[in-house]
């Protein structure tokens, strides 16, 4: 329907996936109109939405092989991590250690290139929670083109699985 109104389509009832394309006015072309040209633009390059769903056994080696929650989004770009959200499932077994979930630029390190960080993962938990993670400890690491993993800073044994909501923009640096 090329001569339909924007406003006479039907709303999407969910957030857009990555490779939806919008609708904008670039007010700086004005090749199309004295107010701007219509361009589009991908819904990755304004704000969205990604989910990762890790088995407990994925939880259990996150130690010794992070799980990529992002690919890495191409030379000239970033991924700028506006929030997470965790929300786990219990097992069977509970997680009787503390131990720390690291999302992070690149491969994980402790107290490196931590974008954010889950205290105490489900530490003594025998029931479902959400974690929403605190700040981590970026240091002088590279943004540019590098994915977003999870690990953790030592071996979790507790059973649970979980699904890591992320919300994010890809910037041009």
């Amino acid at each position: 329907m090329a001569s339909q109104r924007l406003t006479a389509k039907s709303a999407l009832a969910q957030q857009p996936a990555k490779d939806d394309l919008l609708m904008v006015v670039d007010a700086s072309d004005t090749t199309g109109s004295a107010s701007g040209t219509s361009k589009k633009i991908e819904a990755r390059n304004v704000i969205a939405v990604e989910s990762v769903s890790l088995s407990s056994a994925q939880i259990q080696a996150l130690h010794t092989t992070p799980i990529e929650l992002m690919a890495a989004p191409g030379s000239g770009f970033a991924i700028m991590v506006h929030s997470v959200l965790v929300n786990n499932t219990y097992g069977s077994v509970t997680q009787t250690l503390r131990r720390a979930g690291l999302i992070a630029y690149g491969t994980p390190a402790v107290f490196a290139n931590e974008i954010l960080r889950i205290e105490n993962w489900m530490w003594n938990k025998t029931a479902n929670m959400t974690s929403r993670p605190s700040a981590g400890f970026v240091q002088n690491t590279v943004a540019e083109n590098q994915p977003v993993k999870i690990a953790v800073d030592a071996v979790i044994a507790g059973d649970f699985t979980a699904v890591v909501y992320i919300a994010y923009t890809i910037i041009k640096l």
